[in-house]
């Protein structure tokens, strides 16, 4: 492109950058539009080479070696031979103090950092078309401001001050586009995050309306099986030997375990679809409660203590499960210590009440704690604990749907403890 002159002479450019990549690239666009352009590494080597030859306008960056881009243009400007030449501040504009500095040193306009290609090159115009109307002098007269809790010292003309004025404005103005850009891109973010929202919601009502069918269509032909078994056994069990009654118990024992399974699997998918009816609850109560029916249904129970619990927010059927879970885990896996014991505790943390249960059992290796709340999930041999591994799944749900937590802690042979927090306040 044809060099663009200014009062008859060529227009030449001064850019202050101390990265050579910038530089290089600012270098590019403003001789695409025609601009001479020499390029300086810091404020002291744009200084000399604008002594050497005075340039149309500076572009300075503010963050140099040796001379920063503030003390670059008060030198321009208490230069007597420099101090009409207009300097262009390129900075990030992160607080007023920035224009405030820009004042005091003399500087004639600025540009927010990344600038706009475009918008660069209208500044460049604006700010010559309006050199050209005007005649540099001195300001008579100095301004002290007090801005931020420091005091500054503006020299720059009139001319000068509604330009920096105008450029604020005019950045402030592309800034509120640039933000009104972000925030269209956020919102049709935030459309596509509910839509798959949706959709995932979707897949998972499907995924448990089939595993609800398919467990419930599952437990006529295992209720057959153990039927059939069951008449063999009463009926036909002097036809078989030894091994075949061997073998007709094993199939019993495991069809009743798939049936458990099932049943497991059916609860943990009514879980997830069950309305919560949020109310307070006496977990104090609801938990002595638990504990008691387990106590009455089985042949040896471990000491339990159940200290005063916080009121809960929930839906007590649900959190009724929740306990009946962590008991039930607690006297199973205590039942082989010679003195067994369980302690539940609760207590107001933040804007949660957490809940625990701590038995003196056969404990788990931390190292698999991850897999402790996941569908189907053992640390335990069937033969050493019976299970299905679905309780601690229905505690994580439950007190997931209730906006709390869930976690363990643990050690091989010294017992576990379990955590569960639920919302001070009830959820929204």
């Amino acid at each position: 492109m044809e060099a663009q002159t200014y009062d008859h002479g060529p227009l030449e450019i001064l850019i202050a950058e101390d990265s050579a990549t910038q530089a290089e690239q600012l270098r590019h666009l403003l001789e695409q539009h025609g601009y001479i352009v020499t390029a300086a590494a810091n404020g002291r080597q744009a200084l000399e080479a604008a002594r050497q030859r005075k340039p149309t306008l500076i572009i300075s960056d503010i963050v140099m070696p040796e001379m920063d881009g503030y003390a670059l243009c008060k030198a321009v400007k208490s230069d007597g031979e420099l101090r009409d030449v207009p300097v262009l501040i390129v900075t990030t504009l992160s607080s007023i103090q920035d224009i405030a500095t820009s004042l005091e040193c003399g500087a004639d306009n600025f540009i927010r950092k990344p600038y706009d290609p475009a918008a660069l090159i209208s500044r460049i115009d604006h700010i010559l078309s309006n050199q050209k109307l005007r005649k540099a002098s001195r300001p008579a007269n100095e301004l002290e401001i007090y801005l931020a809790g420091k005091k500054h010292v503006i020299t720059s003309a009139r001319e000068q001050i509604l330009d920096l004025l105008i450029s604020s404005y005019e950045q402030a103005i592309q800034v509120n586009e640039e933000l009104k850009d972000r925030e269209r891109e956020v919102s049709m973010l935030n459309f596509d995050l509910r839509l798959r929202a949706a959709e995932l919601e979707s897949a998972n009502q499907e995924l448990e309306s089939f595993s609800y069918s398919v467990s419930h269509d599952l437990r006529a032909p295992l209720r057959a099986i153990d039927g059939f078994c069951r008449i063999l056994e009463e009926d036909h069990a002097v036809a078989l030997d030894a091994e075949g009654r061997r073998l007709l118990t094993t199939v019993r024992g495991n069809a009743l375990r798939m049936g458990q399974l099932i049943e497991d699997l059916l609860e943990f998918s009514r879980t997830a679809r069950a309305p919560i009816n949020c109310l307070e609850v006496e977990m104090t109560r609801l938990a002595q409660e638990v504990f008691g029916e387990l106590r009455d249904s089985a042949s040896t129970t471990p000491a339990c203590e159940i200290e005063p619990l916080p009121i809960a927010w929930g839906d007590r059927t649900l959190l009724r499960q929740v306990w009946v879970n962590l008991l039930s885990n607690a006297v199973k896996y205590s039942s082989q210590r010679k003195d067994p014991a369980i302690r539940v505790n609760g207590y107001r943390e933040g804007n949660e009440n957490v809940y625990c249960v701590t038995d003196n059992g056969a404990g788990f290796d931390m190292e698999y704690a991850d897999r402790l709340f996941g569908v189907f999930q053992r640390l335990h041999r069937s033969d050493e604990f019976p299970g299905t591994g679905v309780g601690l799944a229905i505690v994580r749900r439950i007190v997931t749907r209730h906006e709390g937590r869930v976690w363990a802690r643990s050690k091989r042979g010294e017992g576990a403890s379990f955590f569960f927090t639920l919302p001070v306040h009830a959820p929204q």
